[in-house]
């Protein structure tokens, strides 16, 4: 070959290199720029922005208003936000969808009762209108609200519903009430043995008062069932009877995602779901009706069949990688599980010292944590007292030695009550801590009656948590609590009430700043989920997942974080949410 033509064809192919190296590095034209923002990245390298643009479903670039305005192209949609706040999309990292979902389909809403005389209003007004027989399901009451801050007995709800079973969870889900009539069906008397993880309440001539907690809960759900009793699961509160009860497993789902667009949630970590859910959860995804991003948990009981048939998978709007164990009660219904007795319950009715309730075997949890390594999945366990906690640590160390595995990413949800020597285990192990501040805030009015001012150190213990190198995810375990994650916000940033009490917060050595809580909120959700290279920051090239909002979370005055407004939700590019009014931003 001549070298004039060697020459000739070098630099063609050299200019051929440069023009495929220029298209490689020019991003899309963006389809929607978003100017005249407040925008929080959550990405160190860019924290601040005033402009970000959209191209398909992924951020093509985030930077200033020149910055982003030079990227426009003539078909290019300008939106002007007039200095609204942007966030990243805000991830609930612990929720229950078909819960949440349920309350507007029939179940009664006891939250708002403020004595056990509005529960039995509200049963009495719905007896009214009750068949004979038909079941009155209802939840979310919470007796440390009432006055007298006792549980209750069923005598006084027997009174007002003598014919209509009648089965009211409490507001943790971790304890029932029933009436003599759904007692009656279950079978339970006097005879009746408290169950293992479980205890049927008694009075002192050794009958059931009526109150069941965890495992003995399932004594009246099993039969209480069929007409939608408090699950986590949507097949559970639908399956056989007539869904128009309460709802079909879609609407159950598809109601839940509605109220957590309008308040700016772009996914959800469901805790506890069945087969069924998943089910339900491809079909919305097939027809494009599933919006929210969905991060499933498999219930422990599904968990182990489920791992042979199916490999883990991650989608764009679902992801199945995950399972969900529950190694003890709640500390609410004193069946939290603790390494000494509780303070305000020393001993049980036999004298025996009440440590709360082993809800499943940590041998259990071993099993299924080491099945899950070797199969590819994530495990979630729900503790809340300090020996659940110590017991779950011990049982994914053990699983981690036998089947070494670095990014394993297993969590404890709840975490609430941690012995010192614990705290420090969880960046140890890798385990990350998923938590929900807003627990803290409604608990705090009795923990230390609970388990006593020295334990209570350890208690909702996010900044030691921190400092140690533990992520928190946070989230905030609806419908036990608001599905509203700005109460989140607030709650961690000061560990207050509505009210802004106790003043300067209950333990305040442990709040989060905002910038963490945020985080927790965002990228460290996203990371619980093995998705944070896909989402939890304003980073281009990871999805157009944000929320617009009327104010500045981040330096607004502590308690005007809890009146925000959301002005628009985005996924995927795509407006799910805006808000009817027009809201100036402030």
């Amino acid at each position: 070959m001549p070298p004039q033509t060697s020459r000739v064809l070098q630099l063609n192919a050299a200019g051929a290199w440069l023009l495929v190296v220029c298209a490689v590095a020019q991003p899309p034209p963006p389809d929607t720029v978003y100017i005249n923002a407040n925008i929080y990245t959550v990405d160190p390298a860019r924290p601040r922005a005033e402009a970000l643009a959209v191209a398909g479903e992924r951020i093509a670039a985030v930077g200033s208003l020149a910055e982003i305005t030079r990227l426009k192209h003539p078909t290019t949609r300008t939106i002007d936000l007039h200095g609204a706040t942007v966030l990243p999309g805000l991830i609930d990292a612990h929720g229950h969808m078909a819960g949440l979902g349920s309350f507007a389909f029939g179940r009664l809403d006891l939250s708002s009762a403020r004595s056990f005389a509005d529960v039995l209003a509200a049963v009495a007004e719905r007896v009214k209108s009750a068949k004979p027989g038909e079941w009155i399901l209802g939840g979310r009451w919470d007796h440390e609200s009432w006055p007298e801050r006792k549980l209750p007995t069923h005598h006084q709800l027997s009174a007002v519903s003598p014919d209509n079973p009648v089965w009211l969870t409490r507001v943790d889900g971790h304890a029932g009430l029933a009436n003599a009539a759904a007692m009656k069906l279950a079978g339970v008397t006097l005879e009746t043995p408290s169950p293992a993880g479980g205890e049927i309440l008694r009075d002192q001539k050794g009958e059931p008062t009526g109150i069941f907690v965890d495992n003995a809960e399932d004594l009246i759900a099993r039969h209480a069932r069929a007409a939608g009793v408090s699950a986590d699961s949507a097949s559970e509160l639908v399956e056989g009877r007539d869904e128009s009860a309460v709802g079909s497993s879609e609407q159950l789902l598809l109601k839940a995602q509605e109220l957590c667009l309008s308040v700016g949630l772009t996914g959800v970590h469901d805790a506890g779901v069945s087969p069924g859910d998943i089910a339900t959860y491809d079909r919305l995804a097939a027809d494009g009706r599933l919006k929210l991003r969905v991060y499933a948990m498999i219930a422990a009981p599904y968990a182990i069949e489920y791992f042979k048939s199916h490999e883990p998978r991650s989608g764009d709007r679902l992801s199945v990688r995950a399972c969900k164990i529950v190694a003890d009660g709640a500390m609410g219904s004193r069946g939290a599980w603790l390494i000494a007795p509780y303070s305000d319950r020393p001993t049980d009715e036999q004298g025996r010292p009440y440590v709360g309730l082993k809800v499943t075997q940590p041998e259990f949890i071993r099993q299924v944590a080491e099945d899950a390594l070797r199969r590819g999945y994530q495990v979630c366990t729900h503790a809340i007292g300090d020996r659940a906690n110590q017991e779950v640590l011990n049982a994914y160390s053990l699983a981690l030695s036998r089947r070494p595995t670095k990014d394993h990413r297993f969590r404890i949800e709840h975490a609430q009550l941690l012995a010192p020597e614990d705290i420090p285990r969880f960046a140890q192990l890798g385990v990350i801590a998923s938590m929900q501040p807003t627990h803290c805030t409604s608990d705090m009015r009795w923990v230390e009656a609970r388990v006593g001012a020295e334990r209570a150190k350890g208690a909702y213990a996010w900044a030691q948590l921190l400092r140690s190198g533990a992520r928190i995810a946070a989230g905030s375990d609806f419908p036990v609590e608001s599905h509203n994650p700005f109460l989140g916000l607030y709650a961690a940033a000061t560990r207050q009430n509505a009210d802004g009490q106790p003043a300067g917060g209950w333990r305040p050595e442990d709040r989060m700043t905002r910038e963490e809580a945020l985080r927790a909120f965002t990228l460290d959700a996203a990371y619980a989920a093995f998705e944070e290279d896909r989402r939890g920051s304003l980073t281009p090239g990871k999805l157009a997942d944000f929320v617009v909002l009327d104010r500045d979370v981040m330096t607004c005055a502590p308690r005007a974080i809890l009146e925000t407004k959301v002005l628009r939700t985005v996924i995927a590019g795509e407006t799910v949410y805006q808000a009817a009014l027009n809201l100036a931003p402030r």
